[in-house]
């Protein structure tokens, strides 16, 4: 089988004497010091501007060199972030080591470098020091994290009732949908807000990484309701939370 190493040893032989392919380096895993066994590859690249389409080909007939692609996704655009994105998997490889790329064209602006929110880059190579970290626009991302709250403010306690309805109907499965998606994420996006705002939209992405461990172990427990039975009281354990986590973030915006 293919290893992590061997896949992105030939993507820089290939790719580093392309005069199209200005700068490359890897995100993810790599970018947040957590590499692992089962760690697939976050490629970053700068290129030339009109030639993404050519350098996507040249990547995908490198990759179908080492082996053949049994899987390939060309995310539409446009794509949710603004970028071209494609992923793969290889059929001599493990199934985990997925390579995702993401391509912007030379001078073109990106958020990719913010280190706060992506990491420190690993950089294959950088033909023009176009690898410049950044950091987050904070009056921007106090904007959105304003607007979010207010949003989050009516919806959690108007849709919250409805996992525990669910639970109540002997609706299992429609019980754990509206559980996650309008009690723990929710919860997840104000602890958050609260605890480490430059990745207030990241999801149940990193969240080991960004809250403290302690309510990191209280939203896994959360996670986990042993049956439906428990999705009642885990609502109310959870909306008792939001309500501090929302009361302290307001007491955070009152002038001292």
């Amino acid at each position: 089988m293919l290893t992590r190493a061997q896949v992105l040893a030939e993507l820089r032989r290939t790719l580093e004497p392309d005069p199209l392919v200005r700068t490359v380096w890897l995100g993810g895993s790599d970018a947040n010091a957590r590499t692992d066994d089962l760690s697939d590859i976050d490629l970053l690249l700068i290129v030339e501007p009109g030639f993404i389409e050519t350098v996507a080909a040249r990547i995908e007939h490198t990759l179908d060199t080492l082996s053949p692609i049994s899987i390939r996704h060309r995310l539409p655009l446009p794509t949710w972030h603004g970028f071209h994105q494609a992923f793969y998997q290889l059929r001599d490889a493990p199934e985990h080591l997925m390579i995702d790329w993401v391509m912007m064209e030379r001078d073109a602006p990106h958020p990719w470098l913010e280190v706060e929110r992506h990491g420190s880059p690993l950089v294959l190579f950088d033909k023009d020091s176009l690898v410049k970290p950044t950091h987050v626009d904070r009056a921007a991302r106090d904007e959105a994290i304003r607007r979010k709250v207010g949003e989050l403010r009516v919806r959690f306690p108007l849709y919250r009732h409805l996992a525990p309805k669910c639970a109540a109907r002997d609706l299992s499965v429609d019980a754990m949908h509206f559980y996650f998606s309008v009690v723990i994420r929710p919860l997840v996006d104000m602890l958050r807000i609260v605890h480490c705002p430059d990745r207030h939209d990241f999801g149940l992405r990193y969240v080991r990484d960004d809250l403290p461990p302690a309510l990191y172990e209280t939203v896994c427990r959360l996670s986990y309701p042993a049956g439906p039975e428990q999705i009642a009281p885990f609502t109310r354990e959870a909306s008792l939370l939001f309500a501090d986590l929302l009361a302290a973030w307001d007491a955070q915006q009152s002038p001292s």
